[in-house]
This record gives structure tokens, C-alpha cells and sequence, in this order.
């Protein structure tokens, strides 16, 4: 499933901000382009040193994650788990990709230990 602009949303639950770091790098060597991701986590000054504001959730509070996963379509309890991960001071990200470089993406993110929470 696409939204109206034909990409996809990918959305996963990294360890630490030190995942959420490399798998950036890695997207970044991968030429994928960085204004489509957006990484939330509880401790913005550490999230402003290795990211910008960008992305499906840009200018999210991480006190509103579980309202803005669950309108990305995410379900009850996946947004749930988004969200009481931040406390245990895990990395959401998220990213808007075209359908044709899902495959490369998502392995990327597992790459770095990441709980996909949604594709679509």
C-alpha cells in the first residue's frame, strides 16, 4: 500500500540512538535521500546532534508519537509499543521511500537491529 504520492511509508523501532546513527550513515553512503526520514526519540538534543527534522514525522514531540503512528496507519498496539519504547530511550524511524527501494531500505534497518512496526 502507497499513499497518494506513490511511496511508501517505512517505520521501525531501533535499539538506541546509536543504531538510529549508523543506519543513517548508511542510507546516507546508499545515496537514499535523508529529507525522507524522520527520527524520534525522547532525547532531542541527542536526535538534533545526528538528525534533522525531517520526514513523515516532521515536527513530532515524542509525547505525541502514538497519536501520529496511529494516524500513519499503524494499529493500536504497534503505535503503543512505538511509544512506550521512547521511554526506554529506543529510536523510532521513519521513512517515506519509493516501493522499488523498499527491499534495500528495510534490510538496512534490519541491519541495525530494527523492529519494522510497519510497511505500506
Amino acid at each position: 500500500m502507497s499513499n497518494e504520492n506513490g511511496s511508501i511509508l517505512l517505520v521501525g523501532l531501533l535499539p538506541n540512538a546509536s543504531h538510529a546513527e549508523t543506519l543513517l550513515n548508511n542510507l546516507s553512503e546508499a545515496d537514499f535521500d535523508l529529507n525522507t526520514v524522520s527520527v524520534i526519540m525522547l532525547d532531542v538534543e541527542t536526535r538534533n546532534k545526528i538528525a534533522k527534522d525531517t520526514g513523515p514525522f516532521t515536527g513530532v514531540h515524542p509525547e505525541r508519537i502514538k497519536e501520529t503512528l496511529l494516524k500513519a496507519g499503524l494499529s493500536e498496539s504497534q503505535a503503543g509499543l512505538g511509544a512506550g519504547a521512547l521511554v526506554q530511550a529506543k529510536v523510532i524511524v521513519g521513512m517515506e521511500l519509493p516501493a522499488a527501494l523498499l527491499s534495500a531500505a528495510r534490510e538496512m534497518f534490519e541491519d541495525q537491529s530494527a523492529q519494522i512496526l510497519k510497511v505500506g
